[in-house]
């Protein structure tokens, strides 16, 4: 024997306004959440970025500098938030990205501007340069002996 329609109805599951009402709560807290994972991913994704960009032209300046068999400096300006050199023209990077050089002192113009000197055999001046976004850092570490350019860790 079936149970009369009326009883079915509900028994049956949820209302189309439970349903709604649901689906408005997930969709406010998917809003609210996204700025702050948006956030942390973009620094991250903008940090890597950065330090991948001063890496490749510390590289590009060391190939340079054994090419042309003469020496090449990659300059970095703290201040003005940009690096140059002989063999690579000069490039910003963002102004929210803070610098800091752990160079060789005769490699340092003035308190926001110094470099890495790369010679012809290929070896350089060596240092340090870490780029700091939030509380997220990078570190560019480049050896003296072997003028080799490395990300992270320490030097």
């Amino acid at each position: 024997m079936r149970p009369p329609r009326a009883s079915r109805r509900r028994t049956a599951g949820f209302t189309l306004v439970e349903m709604l009402a649901v689906l408005a709560i997930l969709a406010l807290v998917a809003g609210m959440a996204v700025p702050y994972l948006r956030g942390s991913a973009s620094d991250r994704v903008r940090l890597e970025a950065a330090s991948r960009h001063l890496a490749a032209a510390l590289r590009l300046s060391r190939a340079a500098a054994v090419l042309r068999q003469t020496e090449v400096a990659l300059v970095v300006d703290t201040d003005r938030h940009e690096f140059a050199s002989a063999a690579v023209p000069r490039e910003t990077f963002d102004q929210d990205i803070a610098v800091q050089l752990e160079i060789a002192e005769p490699e340092r113009a003035n308190p926001s501007r110094g470099g890495v000197r790369f010679f012809a055999d290929g070896s350089s001046t060596g240092g340090e340069i870490t780029l700091r976004l939030g509380n997220r850092e990078a570190r560019i570490c480049v050896n003296w002996l072997a003028g080799e350019t490395r990300l992270g860790g320490g030097c």
